[in-house]
């Protein structure tokens, strides 16, 4: 056999591999927090042997570092709107519960994966509702998503169509009459697709 045809013959095994992880990805059972946290301890654990290998770290080091995730650890949130959807944190000692991300579909997706909301609000509706379904979509997953871990006081949740056809959704603060906030609105600019052009304000 040649070497070209071995070659070939180890991509088609190792391409193999992963179109079935993929493929078992999507079946993963959610259906349980303590599956959950499996799951993610599945990708911290990924993530630390990634970290750990590139920057040559002996064994011991590594053992050192490898930590268990216990439900202390994690924030879960299932939004009711869709069993798909389940939103993830992470404690942060005085700062309680930080968004991380989302499982959707069993998959997950980091905050900073610009993938993260057009799938979040793919599996809400999002590619069959109306403009007037989308600004209450937007809304829903930057409140229950994007939000799900801020401690907002007396939020209110606005949303206008933005010229390319996608939602701009605002988040503002109630005050008593009177009163004036010097904190600037919270905006997310959503695309016609779903995807987060953009996110600003304090």
């Amino acid at each position: 056999m040649s070497n070209n045809l071995i070659k070939f013959s180890l991509l088609f095994i190792f391409l193999s591999g992963v179109l079935v992880g993929c493929a078992n990805a999507q079946t993963v059972d959610l259906s349980t927090d303590k599956a959950v946290i499996a799951e993610l301890q599945k990708i911290v654990d990924a993530k630390r042997d990634e970290i750990g290998d590139k920057e040559d770290k002996n064994l011991e080091a590594k053992k050192k570092n490898a930590g268990k995730l216990e439900a202390k650890d994690v924030c879960i949130k299932r939004l009711e709107e869709s069993a798909n959807v389940i939103v993830i944190g992470f404690f942060a000692d005085d700062l309680g519960c930080r968004f991380n991300g989302a499982f959707v579909d069993s998959r997950y997706f980091e905050k900073s994966d610009a993938n993260l909301s057009k799938n979040a609000l793919d599996a809400l509706g999002w590619m069959t509702a109306n403009r007037q379904e989308r600004e209450k979509l937007a809304k829903l997953w930057v409140e229950k998503g994007l939000l799900a871990f801020s401690a907002l006081t007396n939020p209110r949740f606005g949303a206008v169509l933005t010229e390319g056809g996608g939602i701009k959704v605002i988040v503002s603060r109630r005050f008593p009459s009177g009163v004036t906030s010097r904190h600037a609105p919270k905006i997310f600019v959503f695309d016609k697709d779903g995807g987060l052009l953009s996110a600003s304000g304090n």
